[in-house]
């Protein structure tokens, strides 16, 4: 048995060993670490080791988006922070998940706090990281005259402190603040500095966000070549970013369930072993009547086995008929709105966020009468094949009409399905169409709406959506339009 220096000295190898395998991307063994980390941590007395032990679980519940988690292990490690440094990592930490999650009365209630408690124990570091996201919050808000006097006031600070990842974050709002106010010049100097960095993850938000903002000015600028250029990295950048953030969930998700599944395990282990013991007693007076009988059984679980499997061969094949459409493999209209209604009622029911794309393939009836339908159907095919690279697994996909789809997005925010549908529409329009044995250009018309301006019922979803859709084709088509109400 470990005495309880050998469990203390253990826990603290466990917190190390997360975050070196943080750093290294293997995110599978980090998360197994931090099952063991909190079941271990109700055991652990020595207060440095407990501040080491409930940082890094704030910390890898901030990587797979649990802010409440987050909250809840920093104001643990506030109550017991015995050194100014722990407590000011705390509460910048807990100030990082409030904001993240969009709580901000609970952020503000927390800034002041938070920020003379890091200035006091002299963290420039996070003292200015406190200072960010008072500034994100202020862009939100459409302040930016004030996020961009919070950032120049601290840059010079910032800079002493060497560190790339904050120094690109203060570039990246300072450029975005700059071109809220209509500096051009300013906004694409910042973002190029973000851009040209190499000492920071090529996949962080500040790059994401400068590359975005690059091309938008490149295009505002009619520089097209160099939008798409900016354009281009941005998807690589937006494509790591989104693997990166996935391997992470996946590797929670996945060491989360393995430690429920081993201990139903142990639970049932000691079940079979209690039953075993009766089995054995009673095999010894009936082994001989056992035996005729499971062969009796076996015979007859054998024939229900082959019928049962039948059966079920024959309802998934039916059940593939009747919910998805043959053409493209996605969900027909019947199946579509059933899951869509289903999707839909989670979100309500959680109050989470919720959006709806609409789209439709541009003078596709023209494709079918001048290259005929096998043309056409290659062209639907492309179509469904493009956009489901850019989705997530609970997305609902479905062919709705002819050449009309539907996209519901659970849990997703209007600016999100607004920038997958750019990003599908940009796709579709990239098609090489040479493959069907034709060359023609494919296009579509995108009109996308939310929950928040047209509630959780699927039919006025469908409307709005609908609704958009028809004006992006107004417009001139291969456009996108977010319906306003």
């Amino acid at each position: 048995m470990l005495s309880k220096v050998d469990v203390t000295i253990s826990f603290r190898a466990k917190a190390l060993a997360i975050n070196n395998l943080v750093v290294a991307r293997r995110y599978l063994d980090a998360f197994h670490y931090l099952e063991q980390l909190i079941a271990q941590l109700s055991e652990i007395k020595q207060p440095m080791a407990r501040e080491q032990g409930l940082l890094v679980i704030a910390m890898m519940y901030k990587y797979v988006d649990l802010f409440e988690n987050t909250v809840q292990y920093t104001a643990l490690l506030e109550s017991e922070a015995s050194r100014p440094t722990a407590l000011c990592t705390a509460k910048q930490l807990k100030l990082d998940a409030l904001i993240s999650a969009k709580k901000y009365d609970e952020f503000r209630a927390a800034y002041s706090d938070g920020l003379k408690t890091c200035e006091q124990s002299n963290d420039k570091l996070w003292a200015n990281f406190i200072r960010l996201y008072n500034a994100h919050l202020l862009l939100t808000e459409k302040q930016p005259q004030g996020a961009l006097v919070l950032l120049k006031d601290y840059y010079a600070e910032v800079e002493s402190t060497k560190y790339p990842g904050l120094i690109a974050e203060f570039n990246s709002a300072m450029a975005e603040a700059y071109l809220a106010l209509g500096d051009q010049t300013e906004a694409t100097k910042h973002a190029l500095y973000v851009a040209g960095q190499e000492d920071f993850s090529p996949s962080s938000t500040a790059r994401l966000n400068s590359l975005q903002l690059l091309s938008t000015v490149a295009k505002a600028e009619k520089n097209y070549q160099q939008a798409l250029g900016y354009h281009e990295q941005y998807m690589a950048a937006f494509t790591a970013y989104m693997d990166d953030k996935s391997a992470q969930q996946m590797a929670y998700h996945t060491a989360h369930s393995e430690i429920l599944a081993q201990n139903q395990k142990i639970a049932l282990l000691d079940k079979d072993n209690q039953l075993l013991q009766f089995e054995q007693t009673a095999l010894k007076h009936q082994a001989a009547f056992n035996k005729l009988l499971i062969i009796a059984l076996a015979v007859l679980v054998l024939g229900f086995a082959v019928m049962a499997y039948r059966s079920f061969v024959a309802r998934q094949r039916f059940k593939a008929l009747a919910e998805y459409d043959d053409l493209t493999a996605i969900s027909n209209r019947y199946h579509f709105s059933a899951s869509a209604k289903g999707a839909l009622a989670l979100c309500e029911k959680g109050q989470l966020p919720a959006a709806l794309i609409v789209f439709d393939l541009d003078h596709f009836k023209q494709i079918n009468d001048q290259y005929g339908h096998a043309a056409g159907d290659w062209a639907l095919r492309q179509t469904v094949d493009t956009c489901r690279n850019f989705m997530r697994n609970n997305d609902v996909f479905g062919r709705i009409g002819g050449e009309e789809f539907a996209i519901l997005l659970p849990g997703c925010q209007s600016d999100k399905a607004h920038l997958l549908a750019d990003i599908c529409r940009d796709a579709i329009s990239n098609i090489d169409t040479a493959a069907s044995g034709y060359e023609f250009k494919l296009s579509a018309s995108f009109g996308v709406t939310s929950a928040e301006i047209s509630g959780y019922h699927l039919t006025k979803l469908i409307e709005d959506a609908d609704t958009a859709m028809y004006q992006a084709k107004q417009q001139g088509r291969n456009k996108v339009q977010f319906f306003q109400g």
